[in-house]
């Protein structure tokens, strides 16, 4: 909703977007002298997080209307004599500053939205000490990709089957590599300052007890169709140090931000104690093979895991021998693209129908 209000000194656009939940909204000032930018930020940034609430300034506001804000950004250079919330709005990559210690901050002005916005949060929780409350999302489906020999294409249907459902069926997606070293950034946006999914568990275990999860949207990046996923950290995949307990603590945070509809995990061939965690909790189980006829391999795959696990994960478990197609791929700028309307495409629609 937009709502255009005059007082003061300024004219305001009030840009509010009510949120899916019972999270309080989180009120941004945005400062320009540009009203189209500060206006497509300000829809953006709603667009991007369905909590924040943003109110557009030509020019300082007078009557102090700037105390009931949480943040306040500016590209302007007037002193606004605001301690901790005030953030500039640089023109130049090398003005960037992010002091959270000093609680001052100057951020890119022209930063991909999606980052800006995670940064925001981030800085918020500094601020104030808060984080994102958990709301259960019911109907969350978690549906796991495993295959017992590596180059059987795990990932790739992993990759085609998340963006099948937020491409064709409208679902919020996550995906979630348990790669030892991860490829998701063959597939994602390559953000070029986001906070990795190291900083977020160690915010998210550092604070378990008050159970209270970092803001998701500091730590994510998402491919063009918006399927979402952790930026990676450096080296090796941090959820392979994780204990079976936690992670199913972790899986339960990702679902209780209530903003998904399927955690899709790619867990490739490993067999270790965590990544069988998953297992138990996933809802459904395809295992990608390279062959019709099962090999030993997988027939010594699927005993350890009904060992492991039981009847009950084990009956969870469809196969499924995706076709070779190198028709089906492409790759634009860095990321790869996998044709909907394809032989492997058509394939992942079949499949969808029956993990679904």
């Amino acid at each position: 909703m937009v709502k255009n209000t005059t007082g003061g000194r300024s004219n305001s656009v009030c840009l509010f977007l009510k949120g899916e939940n019972d999270m309080e909204n989180i009120r941004i000032a945005v400062i320009s002298e540009n009203r189209d930018y500060g206006k497509a930020l300000g829809l953006a940034l709603v667009d991007v997080y369905r909590n924040f609430t943003v109110t557009l300034f030509r020019g300082v506001p007078m009557h102090n209307e700037l105390d009931k804000m949480d943040l306040v950004l500016t590209d302007t250079q007037q002193d606004l004599e605001i301690r901790g919330k005030n953030i500039m709005l640089v023109e130049k990559i090398s003005q960037i500053d992010k002091n959270y210690d000093g609680k001052c901050f100057r951020l890119y002005k022209y930063s991909n939205v999606r980052q800006l916005a995670g940064e925001l949060l981030y800085i918020y929780s500094v601020i104030t000490g808060r984080k994102a409350a958990p709301i259960r999302n019911v109907n969350a489906k978690v549906v796991l990709f495993c295959s017992p020999a590596g180059g059987s294409g795990c990932t790739s249907a992993a990759i085609a089957f998340a963006r099948e459902m937020r491409r064709f069926h409208d679902k919020k997606v996550m995906y979630l590599s348990l790669e030892e070293v991860e490829s998701t950034f063959a597939y994602m946006d390559k953000l070029s300052d986001g906070k990795n999914a190291g900083e977020y568990l160690y915010h998210l275990f550092n604070d378990r007890e008050n159970n209270k999860f970092p803001f998701l949207e500091c730590y994510i990046a998402s491919d063009p169709y918006g399927v979402e996923a952790f930026i990676p950290s450096p080296g090796r995949n941090v959820m392979k140090s994780l204990s079976p307990e936690e992670m199913t603590y972790f899986a339960g945070a990702v679902l209780d931000t209530g903003g998904y509809d399927f955690l899709v995990i790619d867990a490739g061939s490993s067999l270790e104690k965590n990544v069988l965690t998953c297992y138990e909790m996933a809802n459904s189980i395809c295992m990608v093979q390279k062959e019709e006829v099962p090999s030993h391999k997988t027939e010594r795959f699927m005993e350890y895991i009904t060992f492991a696990k039981g009847e009950k994960v084990a009956e969870k478990i469809i196969t499924s021998v995706l076709p070779r197609d190198p028709q089906s791929f492409s790759q634009q700028n860095g990321i790869y693209h996998i044709a909907a309307e394809s032989v492997y495409g058509f394939a992942i629609k079949e499949l969808s129908g029956s993990l679904m």
